[in-house]
């Protein structure tokens, strides 16, 4: 499926860019670069990302012919809030407001926001109509010159606002790569709907707010943090929240896009049912592939900080990891695997009040536990915040489901992932970086891949003999009507 390319490429590359950025920063200016990536997500998530939930939900192919309005809507809600960001944008800086950080900086910061929202909203549009060679080249696209772009800014000018121009020339050259592959009918503002535009607001809005809070608490910690610390801890404390989040979020949505468009298709053709029991079952692939992730990265982290870690963020990169994993699992598999839930049955209010509860979570730590735990109360509370709002959309959206996920094949990833983790475990520390990450990987994944398929979860061996018996029936087809002909 030519979807799951864009999925390889941003993994690696997204991995590839914070590390060289990074490096070519240092710890303080990459702090400051951390910031002003944190206030692109949340403007991203707080003022657009309505948008692109709205177009998941509503806009696909049926929609696209049988109610074209509802396209014409979304279009011209992009373009609106585009043109009312800038708006403000001006207005704060002719009122001379100050935002404590380098006024260049700010801009490139509202400038990215505008720029991801409209990213994401035309992603969302290409998977809507299942454009996979058109999703593909808006990553891969956006990828490649943010490569370039970004790290030749860091490594030019060792600035964090030209890094952030460089990123938000990557995503405009990529909008127009797909322009018009992705284009509907002619814009036009009159075609737009309002009582459209209300109902995407009353859909979305308790998503948003969930997403918003989620956005808000690394950007609160690492402002924190860097007025506690200096912008040097930030820097450390962001570099291992950036890679986290650009695997697993990379991963999360990976797997959404993969997942999510079944559910929705099953939702049109055979029932809310059908599409209910479809989510449970997709929960086990979820845990499948990001239990493993998360343990893994553990097991190697080690080689691997040693390996590509810049050396002047060696040690304090590795300490606040280790504390964030369990709030990237929780994130993964909430985006993944709850998600769905919500999004089908049009009650997102439990996401925004399991969000508001993560958020306590954190701000009790981050305020509470300063004598004890120093800096490292940043990346312990953020963990927490999202462990506990996983925890209470996990019993929600459990509560809501027709069936249950397989407590058999939960189990047996739970004993493939501990066997893994027995026999990689002893390789630690015994070779050099690079062998020992090449070690610990191949093993790794040789052990975990030939349990599931050895324990059959969520019927892995099952379809891949199926697929094999396919592959070898297509193969022999011709030859048979081959020898069919005198």
């Amino acid at each position: 499926m030519t979807v799951l390319l864009p999925f390889v490429i941003n993994s690696g590359l997204n991995f590839a860019l914070g590390l060289l950025i990074a490096y070519f920063l240092g710890p303080a200016e990459f702090g400051r670069y951390a910031i002003g990536a944190a206030v692109i997500v949340l403007l991203n998530t707080a003022l657009l990302d309505w948008i692109r939930l709205s177009a998941v939900r509503f806009y696909s192919l049926k929609t696209r012919e049988s109610q074209p309005e509802i396209r014409a809507t979304l279009d011209v809600l992009a373009a609106g809030l585009t043109i009312a960001l800038a708006g403000l944008l001006v207005a704060a800086f002719v009122a001379g407001i100050d935002f404590r950080l380098p006024a260049m900086l700010v801009a490139a910061s509202v400038i990215g926001g505008i720029c991801a929202g409209l990213f994401d909203y035309h992603g969302a549009i290409a998977r809507a109509r299942f454009l996979d060679a058109a999703y593909a080249r808006l990553i891969i696209v956006k990828n490649v010159l943010a490569l370039l772009l970004m790290v030749g800014g860091a490594w030019w000018m060792r600035d964090a606002t030209v890094v952030m121009f460089g990123g938000v020339i990557s995503v405009m050259a990529a909008l127009l790569t797909v322009r018009r592959q992705l284009a509907d009918a002619p814009f036009s503002w009159s075609a737009a709907r309002r009582d459209l535009a209300w109902s995407f607001v009353v859909y979305a809005l308790p998503l948003v707010g969930a997403n918003a809070i989620y956005s808000l608490i690394p950007l609160l910690n690492r402002s924190l943090l860097a007025d506690a610390y200096g912008f040097a801890e930030a820097g450390y404390f962001s570099l291992a929240a950036d890679m986290g989040l650009r695997l697993f979020g990379t991963l999360g949505a990976t797997l959404e896009i993969v997942l999510l468009r079944e559910i929705l298709r099953l939702d049109e053709t055979r029932g809310r049912l059908a599409a209910q029991k479809r989510i449970a079952g997709n929960l086990v692939i979820v845990l499948m592939a990001a239990l493993p992730v998360a343990v893994g990265l553990f097991l190697v982290l080690p080689a691997f900080e040693k390996l590509l870690v810049p050396s002047n963020f060696h040690g304090r990169f590795s300490a606040y990891m280790v504390l964030l994993l369990p709030g990237f699992l929780a994130l993964t598999v909430f985006i993944a695997g709850l998600y769905p839930v919500f999004l089908l049955g049009k009650r997102t209010g439990m996401a925004t009040l399991a969000a508001g509860f993560g958020l306590a979570a954190n701000l009790a730590l981050v305020f509470g536990a300063g004598a004890l735990l120093g800096p490292e109360r940043f990346a312990l509370g953020q963990a927490a915040g999202f462990v506990v709002a996983l925890a209470i959309t996990g019993w929600a959206a459990l509560r809501a489901l027709p069936v249950w996920p397989s407590g058999r094949d939960i189990t047996l990833i739970l004993v493939a992932v501990a066997v893994m983790a027995v026999l990689v475990w002893p390789l630690s520390g015994r070779f050099t970086p690079a062998l020992e990450l090449f070690l610990q990987g191949m093993l790794g994944a040789l052990v975990y891949g030939g349990l599931v398929l050895a324990f059959d979860i969520a019927r892995c061996r099952t379809l891949l003999r199926l697929w094999l018996a396919t592959r070898r029936m297509r193969g022999t087809a011709p030859a048979a009507k081959a020898g069919e002909q005198p």
